[in-house]
């Protein structure tokens, strides 16, 4: 399993139809964004999103026997990260996603200086599955979210 960074936000078919499986119990996303998904895809099926894409955020395609199996995407939020990961039906429950969650904090660096959070909404049908997947790579839940890492504070003293 490897990951392979893109500079924009892209959204292809497969992971539309993800979307349209389990949109908005797994993401809160509502058939009117689902429906703007299916629209930006158009003909090619396929977009990377400027509008929606920051030089500060991270990207990754997850990528076993060169097929994309999934993405993680850590997206700046302000003084932290939020974490999002989909893999694929067909790929589940071969262990891509706790070691792309492992990879991609590490590849990032981001828990050098952010904490980094993850909610899984209660109406997933892959909440057991995120759940064990944050376990698993040392996220606390903490007030419905899993947290890794704090984020780093700095004091200024005055000279006595």
């Amino acid at each position: 399993m490897d990951l392979k960074r893109r500079t924009l936000r892209h959204v292809d078919q497969v992971e539309f139809e993800h979307f349209v499986k389990y949109g908005e119990p797994a993401y809160g996303l509502t058939k009117q964004e689902i429906r703007g998904y299916d629209q930006e895809l158009g003909t090619t099926r396929a977009f990377d999103s400027i509008e929606h894409s920051y030089s500060e955020d991270f990207y990754f395609d997850v990528i076993v026997e060169d097929q994309v199996v999934g993405r993680v995407l850590l997206l700046k939020m302000g003084h932290y990260f939020q974490l999002d990961l989909m893999i694929f039906d067909s790929y589940s429950g071969n262990g891509y996603g706790t070691k792309a969650v492992q990879s991609a904090l590490h590849t990032s660096n981001v828990l050098e200086v952010y904490e980094v959070r993850a909610r899984v909404l209660p109406t997933s049908p892959h909440e057991q599955i995120a759940r064990k997947i944050f376990l698993s790579n040392d996220f606390q839940e903490s007030d419905g979210y899993f947290v890794k890492g704090r984020r780093k504070r700095y004091s200024l003293q005055r000279p006595d």
